[in-house]
């Protein structure tokens, strides 16, 4: 059990909208890059060839979040050989990540199949990128455990130019690296994703250390005066998670009148003995917000003891769940009053100017699944088009790699806050990230009612923005979280 069974909603990403960058919050728990540029350090097995490629594109390339005035850039069509995946008609790509094996009890490769297809038939309809279209050749299950040998089968092949990487136990990022293939991944593997130049992550830089404002925030707007943590044992992720939790409690938690008074870290994944126990601990010490570092199974055990034990107007914040509508209907009368903290732009948004709406219509044109891997699988398609479309017609994998690490304002025409690919790939520390990292980090913050999810905030604004270059406490403030 790796950081991808926790928390993919409290996961968040960064922004550089001028807007916010007065506002404030550090990093968080199980997830994710460059700061300074001496501080990233491609790993590539031909430097020379990837300085020489790195030179061709621009050092501050930009991709419009709003869409030309005659629609979307296309690109130009030229002819190229020698390249894997690349023919005239077509730009090839893989899809690798776990399916029915997940034990983490909610769907994965299927969902993030559905997102990255949806963008495609989207993509295709408007004629492609450089004058090809957009095609899977491989839809590939790594089984649980055999993610890289599958990652290797994939390098190898001759109609793969880039991979979608949605396992839930990442490896084979240095194999992925070596052979300089561009891999776009889960907001869930950015721990394993830092450092490497060619894995695309659509959330925050990672930062084992970081503290996160947004954590203290969240329990703030819901009234919260003592809170609780619960985290997995076999997952070094999750044991992280309730640490920096706690540890965002004890700095800022005083701050605002809430006191973390309950921690575990050590429960058995399955919870196979329940949480009874846990959950009597809570209620004796008068708990009123609980934060999870556990899977979307585990939350379902425990609303069903908060429950038994008269605590069931106790909010939660979930790991996963959001866009799902199944899940959150069918289980409504135990998630009422639940929050979930997201990175991508709640649906419940005013859309105006984004691609959210298309997102959204494609998914249903195709019969796809809608949840939080979807929403991924959509996005990191979009980021391989903007690579595509940055590195120009006579494209190979080290120039789309080179050009989207030059990219400063991506938002997935904003569908997510805006992220800096020139400070994406650099490991931070707590110490680093305040003057290395990106400035601001952006969540948004949804409710489940009534068996649906609620925007809590500013449907024009549905962004907390906060300043990540101070550890002094800072109220965010509302914010679209998009370039300029």
């Amino acid at each position: 059990m790796t950081a991808a069974g926790l928390a993919f909603a409290a996961c968040s990403n960064s922004s550089d909208d001028s807007s916010t960058a007065d506002t404030g919050a550090t990093t968080p728990v199980p997830v994710t890059e460059p700061a300074a540029v001496d501080s990233a350090v491609p790993r590539a097995t031909d430097s020379v060839a990837a300085e020489t490629t790195a030179a061709s594109v621009s050092s501050e390339a930009t991709v419009s979040s709003e869409p030309a005035s005659d629609g979307p850039e296309l690109g130009e069509f030229a002819p190229i050989a020698g390249v894997p995946g690349v023919t005239d008609e077509a730009i090839q790509f893989a899809v690798l990540g776990t399916g029915p094996s997940n034990p983490a009890g909610y769907c994965l490769l299927e969902c993030y199949l559905g997102g990255v297809q949806a963008y495609f038939d989207y993509r295709n309809s408007l004629g492609g990128v450089h004058g090809r279209q957009l095609e899977i050749t491989h839809e590939v299950d790594d089984e649980l455990a055999n993610t890289q040998v599958k990652l290797l089968e994939l390098i190898g092949s001759d109609d793969v130019f880039g991979v979608f990487f949605a396992p839930l136990l990442p490896s084979g990022h240095e194999d992925a690296s070596a052979a300089r293939l561009p891999l776009y991944t889960l907001v869930q593997g950015g721990p394993e994703a830092a450092g490497f130049d060619n894995v695309f992550v659509p959330g925050s830089p990672f930062c084992p250390d970081c503290l996160r404002k947004s954590t203290v925030h969240q329990a703030e707007l819901l009234g919260a005066t003592k809170v609780a943590t619960l985290g997995l044992g076999v997952s070094q992720a999750s044991r992280d998670c309730v640490s920096a939790t706690e540890q965002a409690f004890d700095r800022w938690g005083p701050t605002v009148g809430i006191e973390h008074v309950y921690a575990n870290a050590d429960l058995p994944f399955g919870l196979t003995n329940g949480l009874a126990p846990e959950v009597t601990a809570m209620k004796d010490l008068g708990v009123d917000y609980i934060t999870l570092c556990i899977d979307q199974n585990g939350a379902l055990t425990l609303e069903q003891e908060l429950n038994r034990q008269g605590m069931a107007d106790v909010p939660v914040l979930l790991p996963q769940g959001y866009a799902d509508a199944e899940f959150v209907e069918t289980n409504a009368s135990l998630l009422e009053g639940d929050v979930l903290s997201l990175f991508v732009r709640p649906f419940e948004a005013n859309q105006e100017g984004t691609l959210v709406p298309e997102m959204i219509d494609w998914m249903e044109q195709g019969g796809h699944k809608m949840n939080d891997q979807a929403i991924q699988g959509w996005v990191n398609a979009d980021m391989a088009v903007a690579g595509l479309l940055a590195a120009g017609p006579e494209f190979d994998r080290e120039r789309v790699i080179q050009a989207t690490n030059a990219v400063t304002g991506y938002d997935a025409e904003g569908v997510i806050p805006t992220i800096d690919w020139t400070k994406q790939h650099t490991q931070y520390t707590g110490e680093t990230i305040l003057t290395d990292g990106p400035p601001v980090e952006c969540t948004a913050l949804v409710r489940v009612e009534g068996g649906k999810f609620v925007l809590v905030g500013n449907p024009d604004a549905p962004y907390y923005a906060y300043d990540r270059t101070t550890n002094d406490w800072t109220e965010p403030t509302e914010s679209a979280c998009r370039a300029d």
